[in-house]
């Protein structure tokens, strides 16, 4: 049997007993501790935030879409004539001479000059023909110059021009797609519509992917499913554009009381409180106090107290409201605990607490 020494805690021993008293465990399921409604009154009450109970009258009007658009420098552009050679397109050319003396090929016949580049200054150079204008001229405009220089020096020529590779009419593509780099302005591919349709963009959200269009200096942004709905937004293409595709990213944060917590996705434009909280799960059964679901929505100047719209969930005319109330990006959803439920927490707390008190004790022993 122990004596009275050996049953007095000492003080290192109460120490530990306290600590382990004080200690929340990291495996316990409760959900983050938010707000509660009297704290967030309370708040309201000493200026701290704006809290709108939400009514019919208090609801705030769906965010305005940004209208789709591109610039009218963009779509008052005709098609591109593609057919028209310009700097940096290469094309093959191959003589035929007639009669003798000959004088590109010392047998007679054809003679292959090979490939052919139109330098900066949009000509290209042909033996015993000089330098031939080729920029905004077709290939059979190129062949006829070419056999009207050569006529002053070669017996009935016969020209051969074929176009190797466009390097002049290039539009590039960046981001979501599944093929990205540069493509040539050609047939079937003259218009955005169809340069996306061969690049392959993310279909998984069309109306959350971003198509930027650089032209000239100028940009603009329009949404995938804006392109599929309005014919007008299927811009004609023009060498140098450049088409970046990237996902709109908007998240809403959910705290508190609800199924899961943390960032969760806006998938589209129109995406609603009701949507919002079925994303993260619903509200807790156990643990929520459905009269205070409140949304978050940091206001325009910084420097002015947070709007803190109010939802009381027990009321369906509120359920409906919630299902208008549009979130946006950085919005945040805090669900309150109840009061009955905060206090099991504590007790919860407490009693793992003694639980490690105890077992402190044991070892110690």
């Amino acid at each position: 049997m122990k004596n009275a020494r050996e049953l007095m805690v000492s003080p290192s021993r109460l120490g530990l007993c306290a600590a382990l008293l004080l200690a929340v465990p990291s495996g316990c399921a409760m959900p983050a501790a938010v707000s509660s409604l009297s704290q967030v009154r309370a708040s309201s009450e000493q200026g701290q935030i704006v809290l709108v109970p939400v009514t019919p009258q208090t609801l705030p009007p769906p965010p305005q879409p940004v209208a789709a658009a591109f610039p009218a420098q963009f779509t008052s552009a005709g098609d591109f004539d593609y057919a028209e050679l310009g700097p940096g397109d290469r094309v093959s050319i191959h003589i035929w001479e007639s009669g003798t003396p000959t004088v590109f090929s010392a047998t007679g016949g054809g003679s292959d000059l090979g490939e052919v580049t139109v330098d900066e200054n949009g000509r290209l150079y042909i033996p015993y023909a000089g330098a031939i204008r080729a920029a905004g001229l077709t290939i059979p405009q190129v062949r006829s110059a070419i056999v009207g220089r050569l006529r002053t020096v070669v017996l009935d020529p016969q020209v051969d021009v074929r176009a190797v590779e466009r390097r002049s009419a290039l539009v590039s593509v960046q981001g979501d797609a599944a093929k990205t780099g540069s493509f040539p302005i050609a047939q079937g591919r003259t218009k955005l519509g169809e340069l996306l349709a061969e690049v392959a963009p993310s279909q998984k959200i069309p109306e959350m992917l971003k198509v930027t269009l650089r032209r000239n200096g100028q940009a603009a942004a329009v949404r995938l499913s804006d392109i599929y709905a309005n014919p007008a937004l299927d811009v004609a293409l023009r060498p140098g554009d450049s088409v970046i595709l990237n996902e709109e990213v908007d998240n809403v944060t959910v705290l508190g009381a609800a199924g899961v917590q943390g960032q969760i996705r806006i998938p589209e434009r129109d995406f609603d409180l009701v949507s919002a909280i079925g994303a993260a799960k619903g509200l807790s059964p156990q643990d929520a106090d459905p009269r205070a679901v409140f949304v978050l929505r940091p206001q325009v100047d910084p420097a002015a107290p947070p709007i803190v719209y109010q939802f009381d969930m027990r009321r369906p005319e509120s359920i409906a409201l919630a299902s208008r109330f549009i979130v946006q990006d950085e919005d945040a959803i805090l669900i309150s605990s109840a009061p009955f439920s905060q206090t099991r927490q504590v007790l919860t707390a407490f009693a793992q607490g003694l639980a490690g008190v105890r077992s402190a004790a044991l070892v110690t022993q």
